[in-house]
């Protein structure tokens, strides 16, 4: 028999979530540095705080608003690129606020290899995020 009640089978809508990877492999010791500060700022706001006041209870993470972007060729007066050229590139859906829900970092991409100072030379890290809002008709028709 056909079922006319089609809410009946629908069970719930899924939010989005978005992978990105990145690669590093510093050069010198200020770009190692600069590798370690960037995942150890992306771990510290993926993780809940404790409440003040109350310590048995855990404050939401940080969020975070993605944006795909593209530069212009246009140089600024420097001769350099001027990053107030930089537009959000429409050809890519929005993403809603997200949550960052795993950060993983692989110090050994390439096999264990390290600088003199034991440091790594190749770095990959992956940012898994999640959407804090629900995908509709709506959002759809202003472009996410």
């Amino acid at each position: 028999a056909s079922n006319p009640y089609l809410e009946v089978i629908f069970e719930n809508i899924e939010q989005r979530s978005f992978t990105y990877k990145f690669n590093f492999q510093p050069k010198d010791e200020k770009e190692r540095d600069d590798v370690q500060e960037i995942i150890k700022l992306f771990r510290f706001h993926m993780a809940p705080e404790l409440q003040p006041g109350n310590m048995r209870f855990l404050g939401i993470p940080a969020t975070f608003d993605i944006h795909y972007m593209y530069q212009t060729s246009d140089y600024g007066e420097s001769g350099s690129m001027d990053w107030r050229n930089a537009r959000e590139n429409d050809f890519y859906n929005k993403i809603a606020t997200c949550v960052l829900t795993n950060v993983s970092v692989d110090y050994t991409p390439d096999g264990v290899k390290s600088f003199h100072d034991g440091s790594p030379t190749a770095i990959s890290m992956s940012l898994s995020f999640s959407e804090t809002e629900l995908l509709t008709k709506d959002k759809i028709n202003k472009g996410y």
